[in-house]
């Protein structure tokens, strides 16, 4: 149906066609535009759900590139992420208020040197506002390209609805990453970390910290970088996280190219509920093995299998003290995919 009215008691899915990209697109010099059902393009704070294909937006997104320098700006009143069939209108966080619109803007600049920087900003009208910094820099010097970086994500409660739970912070939230990445063939090994802050004026805050202009997961996305692959989304008030991962190919040892496999670690600690002095914390462990064809007739197609060990150390319950935190589980996923073009 949508995410803001969800029955849990069904057990069958609903069969049907779903458009997820639909656009008008124009060019000129180094201007471009895109109206329709799409996906955003450029800086800014919009992302998209992903599946088997991507979340869509409603709406216009419009930017240029200037060489280096990267301008973008985008409006949509409507979303769909890719396991609804049908759009579906933003709303607050009570599942009745209406958000008729939100709206992004970015600049990006990628200097010679290595270094990157970009700006956004965001808001849903009377709802929430979104802003981030991020940095990285690459360097190609040593045995391997070394790439570093910080993000600054921020998200600010505006609400005016005098419904307490539309009331998603008590002041403003924020999620620091650290991250570096070395490339040294035939591994690439990553270190990152995080630190949260979302703080609660009660039960009915967020407690976490979900980058987006709706708060409803599904109901809209956010141009969010951090992804461990790990099951939680390490997002509790004041937790700190931090994720180390190795990935090997396997082309020297195997006779068929494309074979590569890898292993991580995640754990958080501090993160803190609403009425309880116990803090979270939680880890994890994952596996991945993948091919990927290197070349032929179906060169992209990819089998990738991965494995997910994650350990709860509270005894508190799923989504329940820790809004966004669930009891330990297992979690496999296998993922199959084929290219292929018209």
């Amino acid at each position: 149906g949508d995410p803001w009215h969800p029955d849990w008691s069904k057990r069958r899915t609903d069969d049907g066609v779903s458009v997820y990209k639909a656009v008008l697109k124009a060019k000129a010099g180094p201007a471009w535009a895109k109206a329709g059902w799409f996906q955003p393009t450029g800086p800014g704070v919009l992302g998209v759900n992903w599946s088997i294909m991507p979340g869509t937006y409603r709406g216009v997104n419009a930017g240029a590139d200037f060489g280096r320098l990267s301008l973008a700006a985008a409006w949509a009143d409507e979303y769909k992420s890719p396991w609804f069939v049908n759009m579906n209108r933003f709303r607050k966080n009570d599942g009745e208020t209406s958000v008729p619109w939100l709206w992004s803007a970015g600049v990006r600049y990628a200097f010679e040197s290595g270094l990157t920087l970009e700006l956004g900003y965001g808001a849903s009208k009377d709802h929430l506002q979104n802003a981030h910094f991020k940095s990285s820099y690459r360097t190609g010097g040593g045995a391997g390209p070394l790439t570093v970086g910080y993000h600054a994500y921020f998200m600010n409660d505006s609400d005016d609805s005098g419904k307490s739970e539309n009331d998603n912070f008590d002041g403003l939230a924020s999620l620091h990453y650290l991250f570096g990445k070395y490339e040294v063939p035939p591994w690439t090994f990553r270190l990152e970390g995080t630190y949260v802050r979302a703080p609660m004026s009660g039960p009915q805050s967020q407690g976490q910290f979900a980058y987006r202009l709706t708060d409803r997961s599904g109901s809209s996305s956010g141009a969010f970088d951090v992804w461990w692959d790990a099951r939680s989304d390490w997002n509790a008030d004041n937790e700190k996280a931090a994720y180390c991962g190795a990935m090997r190919t396997l082309d020297d040892l195997l006779p068929i190219a494309g074979f590569s496999a890898g292993a991580g670690a995640a754990f958080g600690f501090d993160g803190r509920g609403y009425g309880t002095a116990e803090h979270l914390k939680e880890w994890a462990f994952t596996f991945d093995l993948n091919y990927v064809k290197p070349d032929g007739p179906l060169e992209g197609a990819f089998v990738k299998l991965h494995y997910t060990e994650y350990r709860n150390g509270t005894a508190q319950p799923s989504w329940g003290t820790y809004r966004n935190a669930f009891q330990s589980e297992r979690d496999l996923k296998l993922l199959i995919g084929i290219p292929f073009s018209l």
